[in-house]
C-alpha cells in the first residue's frame, strides 16, 4: 500500500475510532488537512474499499473499516511506544490494593481499567475461575443496540469458560491483539489479551472500533503493576 492511501485509511479508522460514523472524502479533506482534492480523496476512498480495507452502510457515504482494515491498522502500528497519560497511570497503580488477597486486588484493578478504557476486562485465574466487569460497556456501543447483538454478546459471557480453554494457547507474556475471527468470542469484538503468573489471563475487550493506542498503554502498565 502506498503513504497515501495507508494515510488515508489510518485517518478514516481513527476518525471512525472517535466518532462511530462513517466517515467521507469531504471531512477528510476538511477536517484533516490533507492538501489533496475531494475528487483524489474520492478515489482513494473507492480504491481502499475495492481491496477489502473499507466499506460503506448502504444509507451512508462515509466509510467504515473492515476486519481486514482493522488488522492492516493494528500490523502498522509503533504499539510499543503506546503509553496512557501520567495521570491515567497514577489511577490505576493507586487503584492496587494492599492486600494479601491477590485475587481481590486484581478485581480492583480490572474496575479502574474498565473506568479508564470504557471497555470490558475480563481476568482469569485460571481456565475454571473467570471474573469480568464493564459488560455494560458493550452494551452501551452504537455498534451492538440491535436486541440480537446483544443476546449474541450475552452468549459469548454465558459460554465463557468453554471459549477460553483453547484461548489460553494462542496468548503469552506479552499484551498481543486479536481480532474478529482471530479469537473465539465473536467476530464482532476486538480481544488484547496477555498471560500473568502460572495459569492467569487478563483481555481487555471491545468492539472492533476501540482505541487501539490507549488499551495498549494501559495493558503495558498493567504488566508493570502484577
Amino acid at each position: 500500500m502506498d503513504n497515501r492511501k495507508e494515510k488515508i485509511l489510518n485517518l478514516v479508522i481513527e476518525n471512525y475510532i472517535s466518532n462511530a460514523e462513517p466517515v467521507g472524502s469531504k471531512f477528510l479533506v476538511s477536517a484533516e488537512d490533507l492538501d489533496l482534492s475531494e475528487a483524489t480523496v474520492r478515489n482513494e476512498l473507492r480504491a481502499l474499499e475495492a481491496e477489502g480495507y473499507l466499506t460503506h452502510p448502504h444509507t451512508s457515504a462515509g466509510r467504515i473499516p473492515t476486519e481486514k482494515g482493522y488488522k492492516h491498522y493494528i500490523k502498522n502500528l509503533n504499539l510499543a511506544k503506546s503509553q496512557i497519560s501520567k495521570n491515567d497511570s497514577k489511577v490505576l497503580s493507586s487503584s492496587l490494593e494492599k492486600t494479601s488477597d491477590n485475587e481481590l486486588a486484581l478485581k480492583h484493578l480490572a474496575k479502574t481499567m474498565v473506568e479508564l478504557s470504557n471497555e470490558t476486562v475480563v481476568i482469569a485465574f485460571s481456565p475454571e475461575n473467570i471474573y469480568y466487569t464493564g459488560l455494560s460497556n458493550l452494551f452501551n456501543k452504537p455498534e451492538f443496540t440491535e436486541l440480537s447483538l446483544v443476546t449474541d454478546i450475552s452468549e459469548v459471557f454465558d459460554n465463557f469458560e468453554d471459549s477460553l480453554e483453547g484461548f489460553f494457547e494462542k496468548v503469552d507474556n506479552n499484551p498481543q491483539y486479536f481480532i474478529g475471527d482471530e479469537h473465539p468470542f465473536g467476530e464482532m469484538l476486538s480481544v488484547l489479551s496477555m498471560r500473568f503468573g502460572k495459569d492467569g489471563l487478563v483481555a481487555i475487550m471491545g468492539p472492533k472500533r476501540m482505541d487501539y493506542k490507549y488499551n495498549f498503554g494501559l495493558m503495558k502498565k498493567l504488566l508493570e503493576l502484577i
